[in-house]
């Protein structure tokens, strides 16, 4: 008896476990389809975009640069991100190619390449962009990046060498 009640027990496990991978993969699935349709809209029709964003929204560039340190809200992501800093250091755009994806139940990575003509030059960059979501929404996007390509091609600097 207790041989079935373990076979049985080990059934429903492994059931359950199965229709919990289920409804990650589709949650998985929802959470690239919010970010592609991010992509598909941001630089071309932002107003689109904002339904994808949630009220909370944080947007961070990460790292050391000298776009690095501030966290924009949803409207100042727009009009400020958006709408003034990206145009001052990428003043003809930039051309984004999604080269990788990875998912799960509460956020998207989204690896891309960059290309574009920088203030200083040739600016081919790659990137992470990390999405979470919530409620269906990007609630925050985090982009890391290059340091050393956004100082000397965006910002004009030089690297020293410091013998």
């Amino acid at each position: 008896m207790n041989r079935n009640i373990l076979s049985i027990t080990f059934v429903c496990l492994v059931f359950l476990a199965s229709c919990s991978s289920q409804n990650q993969n589709k949650q998985s699935e929802a959470n690239i389809e919010i970010v592609d349709k991010f992509f598909a809209t941001v630089l071309t029709e932002p107003e689109k975009t904002k339904d994808l964003i949630h009220e909370d929204f944080k947007f961070e560039f990460m790292g050391i640069s000298s776009l690095s340190g501030v966290i924009y809200n949803k409207e100042e992501y727009f009009d400020v991100w958006l709408g003034e800093v990206i145009p001052q250091v990428l003043p003809t755009g930039i051309e984004l190619t999604i080269v990788g994806k990875i998912a799960d139940d509460e956020g998207v990575v989204f690896q891309v390449e960059g290309e574009a003509e920088g203030i200083n030059g040739e600016y081919n960059n790659r990137y992470a962009m990390v999405f979470k979501i919530k409620d269906n929404k990007i609630i925050s996007f985090e982009e890391y990046t290059s340091d050393l390509l956004v100082e000397t091609r965006l910002y004009k600097k030089e690297v020293v060498d410091q013998k």
